[in-house]
Protein backbone atom coordinates (compact mmCIF):
# COMPACT_ATOMS: atom_id res chain seq x y z
CA UNK A 1 0.00 0.00 0.00
CA UNK A 2 2.85 2.14 0.82
CA UNK A 3 3.71 1.99 -3.02
CA UNK A 4 -0.13 3.49 -4.03
CA UNK A 5 0.16 6.28 -1.39
CA UNK A 6 3.17 7.53 -2.86
CA UNK A 7 1.71 7.52 -6.56
CA UNK A 8 -1.63 9.12 -5.00
CA UNK A 9 1.05 11.70 -3.72
CA UNK A 10 2.31 12.51 -7.01
CA UNK A 11 -1.36 12.83 -8.88
CA UNK A 12 -3.06 16.09 -9.76
CA UNK A 13 -6.82 15.16 -9.86
CA UNK A 14 -9.44 16.57 -11.49
CA UNK A 15 -11.77 18.85 -8.47
CA UNK A 16 -15.09 16.09 -9.15
CA UNK A 17 -13.22 13.58 -8.10
CA UNK A 18 -13.22 12.60 -4.27
CA UNK A 19 -9.34 11.43 -3.78
CA UNK A 20 -8.57 8.03 -1.96
CA UNK A 21 -7.47 9.05 1.58
CA UNK A 22 -3.90 9.88 1.93
CA UNK A 23 -3.41 7.48 5.24
CA UNK A 24 -5.19 4.26 2.77
CA UNK A 25 -3.68 1.21 4.41
CA UNK A 26 -3.32 2.02 7.81
CA UNK A 27 -4.94 1.83 10.91
CA UNK A 28 -7.65 4.12 12.49
CA UNK A 29 -8.67 5.54 8.62
CA UNK A 30 -12.57 4.20 9.48
CA UNK A 31 -14.72 3.29 6.75
CA UNK A 32 -14.27 4.59 2.54
CA UNK A 33 -17.03 6.23 0.87
CA UNK A 34 -18.49 4.99 -2.25
CA UNK A 35 -16.51 7.61 -3.96
CA UNK A 36 -12.76 7.06 -2.23
CA UNK A 37 -13.71 3.16 -3.19
CA UNK A 38 -14.41 4.67 -6.47
CA UNK A 39 -11.06 6.30 -6.88
CA UNK A 40 -8.87 4.03 -5.01
CA UNK A 41 -10.34 0.96 -7.55
CA UNK A 42 -10.64 2.92 -10.84
CA UNK A 43 -7.58 5.19 -10.34
CA UNK A 44 -4.90 4.53 -7.47
CA UNK A 45 -4.80 0.41 -7.79
CA UNK A 46 -5.11 0.79 -11.36
CA UNK A 47 -1.98 3.39 -11.90
CA UNK A 48 0.11 1.45 -9.07
CA UNK A 49 -0.50 -2.05 -10.49
CA UNK A 50 0.18 -1.04 -13.86
CA UNK A 51 3.38 0.84 -13.18
CA UNK A 52 4.88 -2.57 -10.74
CA UNK A 53 3.59 -5.39 -12.73
CA UNK A 54 2.40 -4.08 -16.15
CA UNK A 55 6.04 -4.81 -17.51
CA UNK A 56 5.77 -8.31 -16.12
CA UNK A 57 6.09 -12.12 -17.65
CA UNK A 58 2.55 -12.36 -19.40
CA UNK A 59 2.16 -15.66 -18.28
CA UNK A 60 3.58 -14.74 -14.65
CA UNK A 61 1.33 -14.79 -11.91
CA UNK A 62 1.54 -11.03 -11.45
CA UNK A 63 0.72 -9.91 -14.80
CA UNK A 64 -2.43 -12.48 -14.71
CA UNK A 65 -3.55 -11.04 -11.77
CA UNK A 66 -2.88 -7.51 -13.09
CA UNK A 67 -5.22 -8.61 -16.22
CA UNK A 68 -7.74 -10.03 -13.82
CA UNK A 69 -8.17 -6.61 -11.91
CA UNK A 70 -7.95 -4.78 -15.09
CA UNK A 71 -11.04 -6.76 -16.20
CA UNK A 72 -13.06 -6.04 -13.17
CA UNK A 73 -12.41 -2.27 -13.55
CA UNK A 74 -13.37 -2.25 -17.33
CA UNK A 75 -16.59 -4.34 -16.79
CA UNK A 76 -17.67 -1.87 -14.09
CA UNK A 77 -16.40 1.52 -16.32
CA UNK A 78 -18.75 0.19 -18.79
CA UNK A 79 -21.54 -0.59 -16.73
CA UNK A 80 -21.75 2.54 -14.78
CA UNK A 81 -21.84 4.54 -18.42
CA UNK A 82 -24.71 7.28 -18.91
CA UNK A 83 -24.97 6.24 -22.58
CA UNK A 84 -25.48 2.30 -23.28
CA UNK A 85 -25.23 0.92 -26.59
CA UNK A 86 -26.02 -3.31 -26.96
CA UNK A 87 -22.01 -3.66 -27.65
CA UNK A 88 -21.56 -1.62 -24.58
CA UNK A 89 -23.82 -4.58 -22.97
CA UNK A 90 -22.09 -6.97 -24.16
CA UNK A 91 -18.18 -6.04 -23.80
CA UNK A 92 -19.34 -5.49 -20.46
CA UNK A 93 -20.69 -9.38 -19.85
CA UNK A 94 -17.37 -10.60 -21.46
CA UNK A 95 -15.18 -8.42 -19.58
CA UNK A 96 -17.52 -10.06 -16.25
CA UNK A 97 -16.79 -13.36 -17.49
CA UNK A 98 -13.51 -12.88 -17.77
CA UNK A 99 -13.02 -11.70 -14.20
CA UNK A 100 -15.31 -14.09 -12.35
CA UNK A 101 -12.98 -17.04 -14.82
CA UNK A 102 -9.49 -15.22 -13.60
CA UNK A 103 -10.98 -15.33 -10.05
CA UNK A 104 -11.33 -19.03 -10.02
CA UNK A 105 -8.40 -20.04 -11.68
CA UNK A 106 -5.66 -17.21 -10.44
CA UNK A 107 -6.99 -17.89 -7.24
CA UNK A 108 -7.80 -21.59 -6.95
CA UNK A 109 -9.93 -23.51 -5.27
CA UNK A 110 -12.32 -19.82 -4.75
CA UNK A 111 -15.71 -20.41 -5.01
CA UNK A 112 -17.80 -17.56 -6.64
CA UNK A 113 -20.10 -15.69 -4.18
CA UNK A 114 -23.50 -15.21 -5.04
CA UNK A 115 -23.24 -11.56 -5.10
CA UNK A 116 -20.73 -12.15 -8.23
CA UNK A 117 -23.17 -14.68 -9.94
CA UNK A 118 -25.08 -12.15 -10.41
CA UNK A 119 -22.93 -9.50 -11.74
CA UNK A 120 -23.33 -11.59 -14.45
CA UNK A 121 -26.95 -11.12 -15.11
CA UNK A 122 -26.30 -7.75 -14.41
CA UNK A 123 -26.20 -7.21 -18.22
CA UNK A 124 -29.69 -7.83 -18.89
CA UNK A 125 -30.52 -5.51 -16.17
CA UNK A 126 -28.68 -2.80 -18.53
CA UNK A 127 -30.76 -4.01 -21.50
CA UNK A 128 -34.16 -3.70 -20.25
CA UNK A 129 -33.20 -0.55 -17.59
CA UNK A 130 -30.61 1.41 -19.52
CA UNK A 131 -27.87 3.01 -17.75
CA UNK A 132 -27.47 2.64 -13.76
CA UNK A 133 -27.14 6.43 -13.35
CA UNK A 134 -30.26 6.71 -11.66
CA UNK A 135 -30.47 3.95 -9.61
CA UNK A 136 -27.38 3.33 -8.52
CA UNK A 137 -26.61 3.75 -4.64
CA UNK A 138 -24.15 6.61 -4.26
CA UNK A 139 -27.65 8.26 -2.55
CA UNK A 140 -27.89 5.40 -0.37
CA UNK A 141 -24.00 5.27 0.70
CA UNK A 142 -24.17 8.91 1.76
CA UNK A 143 -27.34 8.42 3.37
CA UNK A 144 -25.76 5.74 5.27
CA UNK A 145 -22.86 8.04 6.34
CA UNK A 146 -25.29 10.37 7.85
CA UNK A 147 -27.28 8.17 9.79
CA UNK A 148 -23.73 6.20 11.15
CA UNK A 149 -22.90 9.62 12.48
CA UNK A 150 -25.59 10.42 14.27
CA UNK A 151 -25.01 9.98 17.98
CA UNK A 152 -27.96 8.26 19.74
CA UNK A 153 -28.22 6.34 23.20
CA UNK A 154 -30.51 3.84 22.22
CA UNK A 155 -33.41 5.40 23.67
CA UNK A 156 -36.31 6.64 21.77
CA UNK A 157 -37.25 10.11 22.59
CA UNK A 158 -34.27 11.23 24.35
Amino acid sequence: LKAVQDDAKRMDLPSWVTPAPSSLGTGGLGKLTADQWKAVCSINLVVTLVRIWGNADEKGRQYLMLSNFMDLVTAVKLGCKRVLELDTVRLYEEHMLRYLQGLTTIYAPYQLLPYQHLAMHFGENLQRFGPTHATRCFVYERENLRLQKTVTNQKFGK
